[in-house]
């Protein structure tokens, strides 16, 4: 199985995935080669993340935006 395959197969277990969810993050993965392993990394720590626990950990660990602050 490669990155990619992994990948999507843990995209598409989390509990409240959603087409667009999974073929973002493939589509990230397969332009940044990085990607895949931090995403999967963060899957496997934390089994139970939902799409926006992985989409908050993609905007601020890998692209490195941050939220604004109230």
């Amino acid at each position: 199985m490669t990155k990619v395959e992994e990948l999507r197969s843990l995209l598409e277990s989390v509990d409240d995935s959603y087409d667009d969810f999974v073929e973002g993050g493939i589509m990230e993965a397969e332009s940044d080669e990085g990607y895949a392993d931090r995403v999967i990394g963060f899957i496997k720590a934390n089994p139970n993340a939902t799409s926006s626990d992985i989409i908050r950990f993609e905007t601020e660990q890998i692209f490195g935006i941050k939220p604004i602050s109230n």
